[in-house]
């Protein structure tokens, strides 16, 4: 760890030092989890909403 501390810049040696960096990634990766989580839900959503609309627009052909 030391080794990579000395090749690195100040800022880059300061975000390893303390595992820092470890930190930020992983709250870039739930947030990227939660993004993608709430596209998948919202699609789902639509998707139940178009099927209903469908259901409905067969339905009303079927009274004519």
């Amino acid at each position: 760890m030391l080794a990579l501390l000395l090749q690195t810049s100040g800022f880059e040696a300061t975000m390893l030092d303390n595992d820092k960096l470890m930190v930020v990634l992983a709250v870039v990766l739930v947030i990227w989890l939660g993004i993608v989580i709430f596209i998948y839900a919202t699609d789902r959503k639509i998707n139940q909403i178009e099927s209903s609309i469908q259901h409905l627009l067969e339905n009303e052909k079927l009274a004519e």
